[in-house]
C-alpha cells in the first residue's frame, strides 16, 4: 500500500518535473518545426505555380511580340543596345535579304563588311549611326542595303531605344522605298540624257546612260545599244560599258539578216524578237558560247527606227536566267527605244548636215570644172579625173558613166573609175571592155525611178560590173526630160562596202544633173560641128539636129520653158517660146544657199545658134555666180559683164533684169542691165513700168558699174518680167503689141481665173492671130498672195510700197 502512495510523491520530484517539461518543450518545437516546414512547403508551391505561370505569360507575350512584328508592312529588326548583336528580325526583313533565321541574317548579310555597299553605305556607316541615337528620341536616314545576289535596295529607315524580352534594345523600323528611289534616279538620268542629246554630246556617253537607265528600269538585266551601218549592213556595238566592250572583242560586227542573233534578226525583220532561252534558240546558233561566257541567258531585242521608217540600231535586254519579258518592261523598254531613236537620229542629222556642208562646196566646184571641161581629146581624160573626184568624195568603190550612142539604140561606157585606182586622167585607159547595153533595157529598169539598184541576178549586172566583188550597183538616170529620147545616159554606182547612204545617192542625182548638162553641151557642141562640116546633108536630117539643140537649149532653163513654182504666199511661173528653132531668150530662178531666190529674164543679142550659144554660157556663169557669191547682186552683175566680155569677138551681148527676192518679206533688189523696164501691178491703181536706173547690157563693157533697187512686193501686188519679144509682136496686119497694151493687160488680168501668166499669154497668142513670130518671147510673173510682216523702212526707197 505504501509502494502504491510513492509514484505521486516521486512525480512530484523537480527532477521529475524538469524532465517532463522538457519533454513537452521538444514536443512544441518539434510540432513547431513540422508546422513551419509544411507552410514554407505550401508557399514554395504556390511561388512555384506563380513562376510557372509568370513564364508562361512571358512565352505568350514574346510570342505574341514577335507575330505582332511579322504581320506588319515594314520591315524590322532588333539590335542589342550594347553590342548591337541582331536580336529578332521578321519575316519580311528575313524575306527581303533572302534568309531563313535571324543567325543567318546576322552571319552572312548584317554582320558581313564585304555584303554591304560602299561607302556611305558600309558596315562601319550603319553602326556609326546606331551608335549617334542617345537615351530617347529617334533618328531617321535613307539607306542602301545589299540584297541576295548584292542588288541594292532602299529603305527609309528609323532607329529607336525599346525593350524586347527584357532587354534593353535598339529597333530599326523601315519602309521600302526603292521603286521611288529607282523612278527619281531614272527620272534625273532621262534629264541628263534629253540634255546630253540637245547638247550635242558623244554618242558613247549617251549611249552608257541609256544602257544604264535601261538597267534601272529593268533590274536584274543589262542591256546593249547596236548602231546600224547602212553602207556595210551590220550591227556594231556602242558605248564604253562593260558589255559594249565585251561585244566588241568578240563580235564587233552582227549582220542584219535572220539568224544573226536575235540582233541581227530585229534589225532584218523590223519586229521585236525574244528569246527566252539562248541556248535553244536557233538566232543565236553560232554564237551561244559568246554569249554564254559573259553569262547571259535571255535576250530581247527592239529594232529603233527613225521617222522616216529607216532603221537606226537594236536595243537589247539581256538576262541571267531564262524568262520572258512582261507587259512593264515592254512599255520600260520602248522608252528607251524612243529614247535611243531620238539620240541616234540627232547625231545623224549633225553628220548630214556637216556632209551636207562639205558637199555644197565640192559640188559648187564640180560644176564649174565640169563648165570648164576642154572638148577635143582631152574631153575623156579631163572628165575621168573629175569622176576619180567624185568617188574620193564619197568614200564610192567604183564609178561609170555610161552615154547614150549617136544611133539613139545603145549605151556605150564613156569612163570608169575606182577607188584604188590612179587619179591620173591621163595614165588611166579608157574602159573598153564593156559591151554595149540596149537602150530598152535601161528604159525598163529606170521607167519609174531615177536610181535603181542592180544586183547579181539581173540580166545586165556583168555589163555593168564595175569590180570583182558581187556588190550590189546603183543606176542614176541621166534624162533629157524635154526630148522624146528619155535617156542620155546614166552613172553606175558601187559603194565600198555594201549600199550606198540615201544622202550620198541625192548628191549624186544632183551631180547627175551637171553631167547631163556637160553632155548636152557637148552633144551640142559636136552636132553643130558636124552640121557646120556637112552644110551639104538633106534638109531633113538637119530640122532634126536642130530639134534636138532646141531641147538642149531648153533644158538649160528651169522647168524646160513652162515653170510654176508656188511657195507658202507666192506663185512664180514663167514662159519662154523661140522664135526660131533655138533663140537667145533665157529666164532662171534659182534657191539660193541663205533662202532667197534669184530671178532673171534676159535677151542675147542676134537670133539662132550664136545666140544660144551664147545664152547657154550665160545661164552657166550666172548658175555658178549665184550660188557662189549668194545673192550678190551687184558683185555677180560686175563679174557676168566681165566674164561674157572676155573673148568675145562676135561682140554678142545680153540684156537682163536681175532680182533676187527675199519671201519672207517679199523685200526685192534688182538691177536692169538694158534690159525691159519690168511691170509693177497693184490692183488699185494704173500698172506702171518699174524704170530704176538702167545699166548697159552685159557683155558690152568690161568694169561696169551696176546700180541695184530696192523693192517691196505687198500681198494682191504682182511684178511681170518680159523679153521685148512681148512688146515687139505683131498681129497679121503689121500693128505692134506696144507697151500700152501690156500695161492695159496686166491691169485687167487681176480678177483673171486662169492665173497672170496664162491670161497674159493667151491674150498675146491672140493678138498675133497666127502671125509669124518675129523675135523669142519671154514672161516671167511673181505674184504675192500672202501675208507678210511689214519692216519698218524708208518708203521712198520703195518704190513698189510707195506706188
Amino acid at each position: 500500500m505504501f509502494e502504491g502512495t510513492a509514484w505521486p510523491a516521486r512525480l512530484l520530484q523537480p527532477e521529475t518535473i524538469l524532465v517532463a517539461l522538457l519533454g513537452l518543450l521538444l514536443v512544441a518545437i518539434t510540432l513547431w518545426h513540422l508546422h513551419t516546414r509544411n507552410r514554407s512547403q505550401r508557399q514554395e508551391h504556390q511561388l512555384a505555380n506563380e513562376k510557372e505561370d509568370a513564364q508562361r505569360r512571358l512565352r505568350s507575350s514574346m510570342s505574341d511580340t514577335r507575330a505582332m512584328l511579322d504581320q506588319g508592312s515594314a520591315v524590322i529588326m532588333v539590335f542589342d543596345r550594347i553590342t548591337l548583336t541582331l536580336l529578332f528580325a521578321n519575316r519580311h526583313a528575313l524575306d527581303l535579304f533572302g534568309c531563313d533565321s535571324v543567325e543567318e541574317l546576322s552571319d552572312k548579310v548584317l554582320m558581313r563588311p564585304d555584303a554591304w555597299q560602299t561607302t556611305p553605305y558600309s558596315l562601319l556607316d550603319f553602326e556609326s549611326w546606331i551608335s549617334q541615337l542617345k537615351t530617347s528620341g529617334f533618328l531617321r536616314q535613307e539607306w542602301l542595303f545589299s540584297t541576295e545576289g548584292q542588288q541594292g535596295i532602299w529603305m527609309d529607315c528609323y532607329i529607336s531605344n525599346t525593350v524586347f524580352e527584357g532587354r534593353p534594345a535598339r529597333t530599326l523600323s523601315a519602309n521600302n522605298i526603292h521603286a521611288y528611289k529607282m523612278n527619281q534616279a531614272a527620272d534625273k538620268l532621262r534629264n541628263r540624257i534629253l540634255t546630253g542629246i540637245n547638247s550635242s554630246a558623244p554618242m558613247e556617253n549617251l549611249a552608257d546612260s541609256l544602257c544604264k537607265l535601261a538597267e534601272i528600269r529593268l533590274q536584274n538585266t543589262r542591256c546593249l545599244i547596236t548602231r546600224y551601218d547602212q553602207q556595210r549592213d551590220t550591227l556594231t556595238p556602242v558605248g564604253n560599258s562593260g558589255l559594249a566592250k565585251d561585244f566588241r572583242e568578240t563580235l564587233p560586227a552582227i549582220p542584219a539578216r535572220y539568224g544573226g542573233t536575235s540582233i541581227g534578226t530585229a534589225a532584218y525583220t523590223r519586229n521585236r524578237t525574244v528569246c527566252e532561252s539562248i541556248l535553244d534558240d536557233h538566232r543565236w546558233q553560232g554564237y551561244t558560247k559568246v554569249v554564254a561566257d559573259m553569262g547571259l541567258r535571255a535576250s530581247w531585242s527592239e529594232p529603233v527606227v527613225g521617222q522616216k521608217d529607216q532603221l537606226l540600231g537594236v536595243v537589247t535586254i539581256f538576262s541571267q536566267q531564262p524568262s520572258n519579258p512582261n507587259e512593264q518592261q515592254l512599255e520600260d523598254l520602248a522608252s528607251i527605244v524612243s529614247l535611243t531613236g531620238l539620240a541616234i537620229e540627232r547625231k545623224q542629222w549633225q553628220r548630214t548636215l556637216e556632209a551636207a556642208a562639205s558637199s555644197e562646196r565640192f559640188i559648187r566646184q564640180l560644176g564649174v570644172d565640169l563648165v570648164n571641161l576642154p572638148s577635143g581629146e582631152e574631153f575623156e581624160p579631163n572628165l575621168r579625173y573629175l569622176l576619180h573626184r567624185i568617188v574620193t568624195q564619197y568614200e564610192l568603190g567604183a564609178l561609170s558613166l555610161w552615154e547614150r550612142n549617136e544611133d539613139d539604140q545603145d549605151f556605150s561606157c564613156l569612163a570608169t573609175v575606182q577607188q584604188n585606182t590612179s587619179a591620173s586622167g591621163a595614165s588611166e585607159p579608157r574602159n573598153n571592155s564593156a559591151q554595149p547595153i540596149p537602150m530598152t533595157i535601161v528604159g525598163e529598169m529606170l521607167a519609174d525611178t531615177a536610181a535603181e539598184y542592180l544586183t547579181p541576178q539581173d540580166a545586165i549586172y556583168n555589163r555593168v560590173r564595175l569590180t570583182d566583188e558581187p556588190k550590189p550597183i546603183l543606176l542614176t538616170a541621166l534624162t533629157d526630160e524635154l526630148n522624146d529620147i528619155g535617156f542620155i545616159g546614166f552613172l553606175a554606182v558601187q559603194s565600198r562596202y555594201m549600199y550606198i547612204p540615201q544622202a550620198t545617192i541625192d548628191h549624186l542625182q544632183v551631180i547627175g544633173s551637171m553631167v547631163r548638162t556637160v553632155l548636152l553641151n557637148r552633144r551640142l557642141v559636136l552636132s553643130m560641128a558636124s552640121d557646120m562640116e556637112s552644110e551639104q546633108r538633106a534638109r531633113k536630117k538637119l530640122e532634126g539636129e536642130l530639134s534636138v539643140a532646141r531641147s538642149i537649149q531648153m533644158s538649160m532653163v528651169p522647168g524646160g520653158g513652162q515653170l510654176r513654182e508656188q511657195y507658202r504666199n507666192w506663185t512664180i511661173e514663167a514662159w519662154l517660146q523661140p522664135a526660131r528653132a533655138v533663140g537667145g531668150d533665157l529666164y532662171e530662178l534659182i534657191r539660193l544657199p541663205s533662202g532667197k531666190l534669184l530671178i532673171a529674164v534676159g535677151d542675147v543679142s542676134d537670133k539662132g545658134a550664136p545666140a544660144a550659144l551664147f545664152m547657154a554660157r550665160t545661164v552657166s556663169l550666172l548658175n555658178y555666180l549665184a550660188r557662189s557669191m549668194d545673192g550678190d547682186l551687184e558683185g555677180m552683175a560686175h563679174a557676168l559683164n566681165n566674164e561674157l566680155c572676155r573673148a568675145n569677138d562676135a561682140c554678142m551681148f545680153v540684156t537682163m533684169v536681175l532680182g533676187v527676192l527675199e519671201l519672207s518679206s517679199g523685200e526685192v533688189q534688182w538691177l536692169n542691165a538694158g534690159h525691159n523696164a519690168p511691170m509693177f501691178v497693184d490692183g488699185k491703181s494704173t500698172p506702171k513700168l518699174m524704170e530704176g536706173n538702167p545699166s548697159a547690157p552685159f557683155g558690152v563693157y568690161e568694169d561696169v558699174d551696176y546700180t541695184v533697187e530696192s523693192a517691196r512686193i505687198q500681198p494682191d501686188q504682182s511684178i511681170t518680167l518680159y523679153s521685148d519679144g512681148v512688146t515687139e509682136a505683131f498681129d497679121r496686119e503689121g500693128q505692134e503689141f506696144g507697151e500700152e497694151r501690156l500695161l492695159n493687160l496686166g491691169y485687167r488680168a487681176i480678177n483673171q481665173s486662169e492665173g497672170l501668166l496664162d491670161y497674159m499669154r493667151e491674150q498675146l497668142l491672140s493678138f498675133a492671130g497666127g502671125a509669124p513670130q518675129s523675135d523669142d518671147i519671154t514672161l516671167l510673173t511673181i505674184q504675192h498672195h500672202g501675208t507678210i510682216h511689214p519692216v519698218q523702212r524708208d518708203s521712198s526707197k520703195h518704190p513698189a510700197k510707195s506706188s
